[in-house]
């Protein structure tokens, strides 16, 4: 038996189901059509998006994708996750190659020692390959997560998932509680610390937020307080962020992770850029299919590949979406797998090559 869903307005997907008694075999192709729905700039070749790098994570910079590093404890009722902000966000005390070239006679934070290293590598560097650290934050606890603790994770995908609400909270396009608000700022905080004198953390050029409200809760709370401009260095700027449609969460089912219409994320973003050619109705969302890892991780490479693309784009870029979304990131870039908790964020250092 094989099926195949309408196409859905902006995309093409094709689910072919091929039915084989006991086994139920999952082709999927996802060709993401940006040059008509606007998600990446529309003098973009469509035909080559998605194929334009492979990426790799640059191993030994950071403790996240240190083997010996544990993400999070076994103990599934309490589990405690990795500490990063009493880690220097998981920067790894060692010297760089860079520093092989003349000494700044000024002592150097750890992190300005990082940063001078990663603003070597252009010059440093075969044409065609390109280097930047992401900077990847969970939203703070929803009003879905909630929920989710509360009835467990198997009747919650059974069913109440795909429900708006209970009678006595909603979780459709759920927003913060006011422990995820809290998340948020204590990131803020975290991040100006991090920031300071004392650190020199680079801040973000870019910062790239999903349309989910939950999100651009969580960046407004970590990063509009933090007064970003003019700190200098290569794309910095203040906190100017842009929703993208292919930062979502896993698509499909649970109605959480169904947007909002476009009407109302303007009105609750109203500074923010909201890229070209969003759709006032959530098109992408379906009520009968849950998307695939393999589907998830299409998407993620065209972001990336918008993100890569871009001339004279930021070095350091900052998103800020959710747990799927993160671990998309970590597959397509060869991370190990690494969870993280509700308002948690992690560094990654991504390489990447042009392909030819």
């Amino acid at each position: 038996m094989s099926r195949l869903f309408p196409t859905a307005p902006r995309r093409a997907i094709l689910y072919l189901y091929i039915n084989n008694n006991s086994a139920t075999i999952l082709l999927s192709v996802l060709t993401v059509l940006y040059l008509v729905s606007g998600f990446l700039s529309p003098t973009m070749d469509s035909t080559r998006l998605s194929n334009m790098f492979t990426y790799q994570i640059v191993p030994g910079y950071f403790l996240q994708e240190d083997p010996t590093t544990q993400p999070v404890s076994p103990n599934k009722s309490t589990p405690t996750y990795f500490d990063y902000t009493t880690h220097n966000f998981g920067l790894i005390d060692r010297p760089y190659p860079s520093e092989a070239l003349p000494p700044n006679p000024k002592p150097l934070t750890q992190w300005q020692r990082f940063t001078t290293f990663l603003r070597t590598l252009p010059s440093t560097s075969p044409p065609g390959t390109s280097y930047k650290l992401f900077y990847l934050a969970r939203h703070g606890q929803g009003y879905h997560n909630v929920a989710e603790a509360f009835y467990g994770k198997e009747a919650w995908d059974a069913h109440w998932s795909s429900l708006e609400g209970n009678g006595t909270m909603t979780w459709d396009d759920a927003l913060l509680t006011s422990l995820g608000e809290e998340q948020a700022r204590e990131a803020g905080r975290f991040l100006e610390r991090q920031l300071g004198e004392g650190v020199v953390m680079p801040g973000p050029g870019e910062w790239v937020v999903s349309p989910l409200r939950r999100c651009l809760g969580t960046a407004g709370l970590t990063w509009g307080g933090l007064g970003l401009e003019g700190r200098g260095g290569k794309g910095e700027m203040g906190f100017r962020p842009v929703v993208r449609e292919m930062v979502r969460e896993v698509m499909g089912v649970h109605t959480c992770d169904r947007r909002s219409t476009s009407s109302v994320i303007r009105a609750m973003v109203p500074e923010w850029r909201i890229e070209e050619g969003f759709a006032e109705e959530d098109e992408l969302w379906r009520a009968d299919h849950r998307e695939e890892w393999a589907e998830h991780d299409v998407r993620t490479r065209a972001s990336l590949d918008e993100v890569f693309e871009r001339e004279g784009g930021s070095d350091v870029v900052s998103v800020t979406a959710h747990s799927g979304t993160i671990a998309s990131f970590l597959r397509v870039t060869g991370h190990r797998e690494f969870p993280l908790p509700t308002g948690g964020m992690m560094p990654i250092f991504v390489k990447a090559t042009r392909r030819t």
